[in-house]
């Protein structure tokens, strides 16, 4: 009786701290915005958009990279300016492939994991790159959703 009454009790004040979704409007309307927020940053990273991730990322926001480097928000857009132009440069173009996506929603922090893998296509050949594994941090600010922390991991 005693484990029952102690489980009972996790699972009552424990749970919400593990980002369990209540029914409410607000988080249905949260999970939705959350998921257009990571189509749109899905396309924004294919085609380079600098300004649509300057437009999504945090003033304080920094990525970690595949090779484990550091990017603050002014760096993160100076590399996808130089991406765009070497993607026009040799006529590249680049695609992610986003699966087994989960989304935690804790109050004004949504936390997402992912899985992907991109495919670059160049005249007409298409290569198909390693899978990778993404963790993005999404922060309500001011009521609207924006990027904190967006790391990439290589899966081998």
């Amino acid at each position: 009786m005693k484990s029952v009454v102690t489980l009972t009790a996790f699972l009552l004040f424990a749970a919400p701290v593990f980002g369990q979704q209540s029914d409410a409007p607000s988080t249905s309307a949260d999970l939705r915005e959350i998921q257009r927020l990571e189509a749109e940053w899905n396309t924004i990273n294919e085609v380079s958009d600098a300004e649509g991730k300057a437009r999504l990322l945090t003033e304080d926001s920094y990525h970690v990279g595949p090779s484990g480097r550091l990017y603050n928000k002014a760096q993160d857009i100076e590399a996808m300016i130089l991406s765009r132009r070497q993607k026009q440069e040799s006529n590249t173009t680049l695609k992610f492939l986003i699966s087994d996506m989960r989304i935690r929603l804790y109050e004004d922090v949504a936390v997402v994991t992912a899985t992907g893998r991109s495919i670059s296509t160049h005249n007409r050949q298409e290569r198909k790159g390693k899978f990778f594994r993404v963790i993005h941090v999404w922060e309500k600010r001011g009521g609207k959703w924006l990027l904190s922390v967006d790391q990439v991991t290589g899966v081998n």
